[in-house]
């Protein structure tokens, strides 16, 4: 299978691209230059033929989008809407990574695909809009929701739970209290298991939107708890209520999901997040445990 990839160098699109290589695909990656010019860019790229396109750049930093929403909506809805179309018109089958935090707040238990999206901030709000841009163009595309990703070399500043093993070590030399959100509660999500995932449905000949997540969920503390413990860590998290972050973005305390199409057509569930963390820190993130 021939891939073009946006988002390549990003921690899922880093997967992806070792989840391709791994089954001997071909993952190519496109990387646009100036917004005008990427319909042009994009026409020369699609027209070099490929199977698959799997969209996975955004702008992920929700509270920058609540205060610059023009830019939220340009890198997450314009740019879409540009590669959807361009992909309809060539007959290329599109792939548009979202999130599960396009529900919403409206309800409490995991969400499943045929729940109402109600998304709560921009950055959702500019996911979800993207989301329908995409379906409506071809009847082949696919929307995948995923949820609090993590994986990816140590160094990457994004990586969740390297960013919480600094943490623990500035409280070991330092003093004072780790704390984590008690009250949001989501699935931590490994960038391979669902990169695999991804590659399946896109060559599955499916359509529509699907959740992509490993089984389980959790709170942001239990999460970080089990981060800390895993990697052998003697520090206490204290539990705290979201009010304490002063969150710009009215994020939702339910991101939680459960694979119920996948389920439904009886596709193998993927594993718990728990068994998913503890490998990647045995893993490829080992020699930063270590350090600990």
């Amino acid at each position: 299978m021939n891939i073009l990839l946006t988002g390549a160098g990003g921690l899922l699109g880093t997967a992806v691209r070792g989840a391709a290589a791994a089954r001997g695909w071909h993952c190519a990656p496109f990387v646009r230059t100036a917004l005008p010019d990427a319909p042009a860019q994009l026409a020369a790229r699609l027209s070099e033929g490929w199977d698959l396109v799997i969209h996975a750049a955004a702008n992920t930093n929700v509270e920058l989008c609540e205060t610059d929403p023009s830019a939220c909506y340009r890198d997450n809805l314009l740019l879409t809407e540009l590669i959807a179309a361009g992909c309809a018109r060539a007959g290329i089958k599109l792939l548009y990574v979202s999130s599960t935090g396009v529900y919403g707040a409206h309800g409490g238990a995991p969400w499943r695909e045929y729940d109402a999206v109600r998304p709560t901030t921009h950055h959702h709000r500019s996911k979800a809009l993207a989301e329908e841009r995409v379906l409506a163009a071809h009847t082949a595309n696919l929307v995948v929701r995923t949820g609090w990703l993590f994986g990816g070399a140590a160094q990457t500043p994004k990586n969740f739970v390297a960013r919480r093993l600094d943490e623990a070590r500035t409280v070991i030399a330092n003093g004072g209290t780790m704390r984590s959100n008690a009250q949001q509660r989501g699935v931590p999500c490994f960038s391979g298991d669902v990169a695999a995932r991804m590659l399946d449905l896109g060559a599955s000949g499916l359509a529509g939107t699907f959740n992509c997540v490993n089984s389980g969920t959790a709170s942001r503390h239990e999460y970080v708890q089990a981060i800390v413990r895993l990697a052998g860590i003697d520090v206490d998290v204290m539990p705290a209520d979201a009010a304490a972050f002063n969150r710009k973005a009215a994020v939702s305390d339910n991101e939680m999901a459960e694979n119920w199409k996948c389920d439904q057509l009886g596709w193998p569930a993927m594993r718990d997040w728990r068994a998913a963390l503890a490998a990647y820190l045995e893993g490829e993130l080992a020699p930063y445990v270590a350090r600990t």
